[in-house]
Parts: C-alpha cells; structure tokens; sequence
C-alpha cells in the first residue's frame, strides 16, 4: 500500500489525504478515576510517539490507554489514526467504529473513516463518510473534507467534480495549501500547465516545503525545457526529505539531467 498518499502526514502536509487530529476529552467517564489517570498520561505519551512518527510503538501504548478507559472516544480514534498510518485498514475501522459508537458525535471520525475506505476501495463509504463531514455545518475545517472528496473523484478521473470540490475547499480556507495542490493537478490533467503552475506556487506560498507541488514544478519545468528552474525544484524537493518518494524521483531526476548537480 502506497502510504505517500494516504495520510497527510498525521501532523504535516506531505498526503493527499486529510486526516484530522483534534484534542478533546472523554464523553464517559469509566468508574475508576485512578485508571481514568493513567490512561490519560499514557494517551499524551503515545500522542508524543506518533507525532515523531513512531506509530507501532504509539500504538501499543493507545492499545494500553484503552484497557484502562474503554469509554474514552478520543483514545480510540487516534489508535485509528495510528493504524492507518501502518496500513492496518480493518483494524483502524474497528477502533474508529468504537470510537464513533462511543460518542456519535465527533465529525472527525467520519473523516477518519472515509480515509480508511478510500484505501480500501469501498468507494461508496468514503463518500457516505466524507460527505458527512461536509453536512456537519459546526464542523470547523470543512475545506478538508471537501479536499478528500476531490481526491476521490480525481481517482474516477471526474475532473469536473473533483475541481469544484478543490475549489470549493480554498474558498472556505485560502491559506489551505492542499487544496491549491489539488487544483494543480486538475489543470495538469486538463493539459494546462501554466493555470497548474500558477496553483502549485499558491501551495508553495502557504507550504513552502510542500513536496509534491516542489516536484510538479520541477516536471513542469522540465516538460518546458527550463533545467535550470526544473533542477532547483528538485534540490528543493530533496532539501525536504530525500527519503521519501518524490525525494528519491527527484534524486534520480538529478543524476539524469545534470548529474554533478546531486546534492
């Protein structure tokens, strides 16, 4: 399973999925406030963990969080979130079904879910649970929902409707880089790059370390001819983390166009 597009970086910008990390507290309180406690402090500490990345071992430790409090939605949805950064699908709806039946509630679970049957291929949830999100009108970042919606029509090559979603997604968030990003790759598709450019160096103003518009920059200027702004996009992208896919793209893309140019 391809996980560069998958999450949005849980706690960066570097997915084509939104998926939303949000505090809050428990809808229930179980019986014993000891245990409430320590599953609390050990919920902070896998929340640390899975920031830095270290999912399998946040994992564990939301695991532990929830033999002390099984009533705590929040607990549940984030070992979701973890999940799905592993690529455990049926596991990360178990815990978010749980989380969702524990406080019916939480929009944000419905997102969760959807990114979850986006990568399942159950076409029809995602939109069911995305498009939940989008009705919710308390919901507080709406421009992600409709982002993940565009994503998904995008994948049906429905350019059309995946273009007024990402539209509709900048319009209610302006700084909202993704949906810039999304927009440029609708116009790529469309066979215009100088309207795509324009959108991948908005998605650049807002990230400026956003790698996937770095390296559509640097293809279109590679398509144009342009090496020298097409080898500077991919040093940027490869200044970003030259770990990751369109890192390593980006590397390669160095050797074959200039090749004393590798960082």
């Amino acid at each position: 399973m391809n996980r560069r597009w998958l999450i949005w970086g849980l706690f960066g910008l570097s997915s084509l999925w939104v998926v939303v990390l949000t505090a809050g507290s428990a809808s229930a309180i179980p019986q014993d406030p000891k245990k409430i406690d320590e599953a609390l402090t050990i919920f902070n500490r896998a929340k640390l963990l899975h920031q830095d990345g270290n999912y399998e071992d946040a994992i564990r430790e939301y695991q532990r969080a929830t033999r002390l409090d099984k009533k705590n939605p929040w607990i549940f949805n984030y070992l979701g979130l973890a999940q799905i950064a592993v690529g455990r699908s049926k596991d990360a709806i178990k815990s978010l079904m749980t989380a969702l039946k524990l406080n019916p509630d939480i929009t944000d679970i419905h997102n969760n879910l959807g990114v979850v049957y986006s990568e399942m291929g159950e076409r029809e949830k995602a939109f069911e649970e995305f498009a939940a999100v989008v009705r919710d009108p308390t919901y507080p970042t709406p421009e992600k929902p409709l982002f993940n919606l565009g994503n998904l029509y995008f994948r049906e090559n429905n350019v059309e409707l995946a273009l007024m979603h990402y539209k509709r997604a900048v319009e209610k968030n302006p700084s909202f880089a993704l949906g810039y990003r999304g927009l440029g790759k609708v116009h790529l598709a469309l066979g215009e790059p100088e309207l795509a450019q324009k959108q991948f160096l908005t998605a650049l103003e807002h990230a400026p370390s956003d790698q996937e518009s770095l390296y559509e920059m640097a293809r279109i200027y590679e398509s144009q001819a342009d090496l020298e702004n097409a080898l500077e996009f991919f040093r940027r992208v490869v200044q970003a983390n030259r770990f990751s896919v369109f890192g390593r793209l980006s590397l390669e893309k160095l050797d074959t166009l200039k090749p004393s140019s590798k960082p």
